[in-house]
């Protein structure tokens, strides 16, 4: 049965070989397997004709495309388009066929040098390709004329194709002027562009509406429009392609969480997996960073940080290219090291609380983890320090929302801890001090961070003031950058003596997100009591030792014993429970305690949000749910 079934596979491959060799596939059949997505069927005749020639333009052509829309693999791809481009240009024969792969060959070179920044080696491409097809792409050439900081020059150049009776030429033009008046800080102007870009698409524009409609939206949320931005992205989420540039879901996501509506941001994350999952290989790897990031984020904010760090160590050596954004390399690496290293700052926090109530055995792996927390909070800082400092790039990294700026604004006060709280208050009053639109729009959150620096220095007075200042002028959809503010005026009114406005303020940090209070190594101030039973007593001589808690006027904290259970009860001033919970009562009374003392600190610093969407051990974070298919396009264009 087996020498049959090899004897059937091997006259098989014969025949496809035989036919392979005597039919090869025409240009036009084969651009219609790639127009349809058929990549596995590219590469396989690729190989096929290959093992004929290794010196055929097709077959080198074909895997060349394989690799890089197929299966992201750009290396490679470039091998392989570079070998089919010399053979076809060395071909002997000239004539429609031969012509028509040497305009597809160029063209997949262009598009592979734009996705790995090759942008002097694309504008060549560009003006090749015109040369020798007589087809004008110049308008191409702006994206990369902006990525090389050649600003005027770019802007002529799109000015000139702005006047391009090409609904696609013009579209793209518009685009990149939009581009770079973003990249400059010229916001206005910027949406401007992309405004006018938004209201000139047609159902021609399917595969780029997404990107397009969420350029805009990025724009609007600079310009502190947060309502522009959320109906934007949302109107970007409805227009899936599998080509798009963008996931519109990973920018909803970060946006919800800032505005502190952490179910919503955790069902952004799960249907920004689920619209990458759809997407060609290339583009879901070229973001592929910065979604685990948003995962990151949203983890974080809900007061996971395990679960966040486990993925930040993952994706540290493996960072997006940014041949598809305005931003740099650079620019990337400062946002994930920051991440990073406010991850390692809040699982820090974690490991302090728990090594209270350990027992002896694990206290020692969690010192260990511990150690090796701390060791890469310094790595963290190092690199950090490296990138912001002697570059000189304080100034951009402090202000809020700076071109391509890489931090969501309610992470960026801590710039203070990470680089030094003298040096960055220096600058920050340099920029709090300017003058015009711009300024007074960014001035809140300078305050802001200026507010934080001073109160972590000691100094409660001035600290309080610039809070003060921040609050009465920062959009109230700034919910968590808010709430972060809340937590630290708390802590500066208790220190100077303010104790009931403290507890007011310490109260409304703990409702809106307490986790930031673990982020800050903040405690908060409660009465503890116990009903005096062994397993409560043994339970409140740990609470009494935990970071998180002092004694003082704020909150009362209980621990009591009945019906078989261990109880712990957190509640407010006017006797609001925030955070209880129970365990069983064990042969080991301390197991009870340690239980119920791991449980009331999840329950009081953590978010109560069903996370179960979001599948943190994969490895590449996807999950299993989240529908963003595509819709009808008179939403987005009426009767155009």
């Amino acid at each position: 049965m087996f020498l049959r079934a090899t004897i059937w596979l091997a006259a098989g491959l014969a025949l496809f070989s035989q036919q392979t060799q005597q039919q090869p596939p025409d240009l036009a059949t084969v651009r219609q397997w790639i127009d349809s997505g058929r990549f596995i069927r590219v590469r396989e005749m690729g190989e096929a004709i290959l093992r004929q020639n290794k010196n055929s333009p097709l077959g080198n052509y074909l895997l060349g495309v394989a690799m890089q829309r197929g299966e992201g693999n750009l290396p490679l791809a470039r091998y392989y388009l570079g070998r089919a481009r010399t053979l076809v240009e060395l071909s002997p024969s000239v004539n429609d066929q031969t012509n028509d792969l040497h305009a597809h060959i160029l063209f997949e070179m262009l598009l592979v040098a734009g996705l790995t920044e090759k942008h002097e080696e694309q504008i060549q491409l560009v003006s090749e390709y015109g040369r020798l097809f007589g087809v004008d792409m110049g308008e191409r050439s702006g994206w990369s004329l902006m990525k090389l900081g050649r600003h005027n020059e770019a802007r002529q150049l799109m000015q000139k194709y702005l006047k391009s009776k090409d609904p696609d030429t013009r579209r793209g033009a518009l685009n990149t002027l939009g581009s770079i008046e973003m990249s400059l800080g010229n916001y206005e102007e910027a949406f401007r562009w992309f405004t006018i870009l938004k209201n000139e698409l047609t159902e021609r524009d399917a595969v780029n509406i997404a990107t397009l409609v969420r350029n805009r939206a990025e724009v609007a949320n600079v310009l502190l429009q947060f309502d522009v931005a959320e109906s934007d992205t949302l109107l970007a989420t409805k227009y899936f392609h599998p080509s798009s540039y963008s996931n519109p879901w990973t920018s909803l996501s970060v946006l919800y969480t800032s505005e502190g509506r952490l179910a919503e941001a955790v069902s952004a994350i799960s249907s920004m997996h689920a619209w990458d999952r759809r997407s060609d290989p290339t583009l879901e790897q070229q973001r592929w960073n910065d979604g685990q990031q948003a995962t990151a984020i949203v983890l974080l904010a809900t007061g996971y940080p395990e679960a966040a760090l486990q993925i930040v160590r993952r994706i540290r050596s493996k960072p997006d290219r940014r041949g598809t954004t305005s931003g740099t390399m650079e620019q990337a690496e400062i946002g994930l090291l920051y991440l990073w290293r406010e991850t390692l700052r809040m699982q820090r926090q974690l490991l302090r609380e728990q090594m209270v109530w350990e027992p002896w055995n694990e206290w020692t792996q969690s010192g260990w983890e511990r150690l090796k927390t701390e060791r890469e909070l310094w790595a963290a800082n190092s690199r950090l320090n490296a990138l912001l400092v002697p570059e000189k790039r304080l100034p951009w990294i402090l202000r809020p929302y700076a071109p391509d700026s890489p931090i969501t604004e309610w992470m960026r006060p801590g710039l203070s801890a990470a680089v030094g709280g003298g040096l960055i208050r220096t600058e920050l009053e340099k920029l709090i001090n300017r003058t015009g639109k711009l300024a007074d729009r960014e001035r809140p959150y300078l305050q802001a961070a200026m507010g934080e620096s001073l109160v972590l220095s000691g100094d409660w007075e001035r600290g309080l003031t610039a809070l003060t200042a921040a609050r009465e002028k920062l959009p109230q959809e700034e919910v968590l950058l808010r709430t972060r503010m809340e937590a630290l005026a708390a802590h500066a009114l208790e220190r100077s003596g303010q104790l009931d406005r403290a507890a007011v303020a310490w109260r409304n940090a703990m409702e809106r997100n307490a986790g930031l209070i673990r982020l800050l190594d903040l405690s908060i101030p409660v009465t503890l009591s116990s009903d005096n039973s062994p397993g409560a007593n043994e339970a409140v001589s740990w609470l009494e030792k935990s970071p998180r808690f002092h004694r003082g006027r704020g909150f009362a904290l209980s621990v009591s014993t009945g019906g078989g259970r261990l109880y712990a009860q957190l509640r407010g001033r006017d006797g609001a429970v925030l955070a209880q919970t129970s365990a069983a009562v064990l042969p080991d009374l301390k197991d009870s305690a340690r239980m119920v003392c791991k449980q009331i600190h999840q329950k009081a610093f953590a978010t109560k949000i069903d996370l179960s969407q979001m599948d943190i051990n994969s490895l590449d974070g996807s999950v299993t749910s989240g529908d963003s298919s595509q819709i009808g396009l008179k939403e987005l264009f009426g009767n155009k």
